[in-house]
Parts: C-alpha cells; structure tokens; sequence
C-alpha cells in the first residue's frame, strides 16, 4: 500500500492533503448510474476487495478481530441496492 500512495512529503491525515491510495487497477467500475458488484473476503488478517472481479485492494496484518461493519464512500455519493454477508466456511462447503 505504501508503493501505491503518494510521495511522504504529500502524505497526511488532515484535510487538503493527499490521503488517497490508488487502487490495484484503474478502471474497475461501470459507469456512473450503473451498479457495481463489489466482494469483500476477511480471512484471518487480511482484506482482500474486488470489483467486478478485478482486484482492487489488499490488505495485510489486520488487528481487528470483532466489532461492528461500515460501508463508506469519500469524496462522494454512494448507494447500496443489495448487502449480504456469508460466513467463509459457507462458500467452501
């Protein structure tokens, strides 16, 4: 993640800095107006997220291991039209 961020010096956590890290593909989404299928995997301490079957994002040493789930989007409006969540050990029975 850190190879795909902008340089230390742009870096920053406050606003009108660079805090965007760019994904693993450039143009994963369709266009505006159209849905989007979206797969998160958490298994054990990494993240793994596609987007229309491209991987997108991958993340690595995790320390959450509970808690509650957020769905977000920055710097814009975003909806959901369907959410399901499916325990691992279900997809590989």
């Amino acid at each position: 993640m850190v190879a795909r961020r902008v340089s230390n010096e742009k870096w920053g956590i406050t606003e009108g800095e660079n805090r965007n890290i760019k994904n693993l593909t450039d143009d994963s989404e369709n266009s505006v107006g159209e849905w989007n299928i979206t797969v998160i995997e958490c298994l054990d301490s990494e993240i793994k997220v596609w987007v229309i079957g491209d991987l997108v994002n991958h993340g690595f040493d995790c320390t959450a291991e509970n808690g509650r789930i957020a769905l977000q989007a920055e710097e814009s409006e975003v909806e959901f039209r369907k959410t399901e969540m499916t325990p691992i050990d279900k997809l590989t029975n």
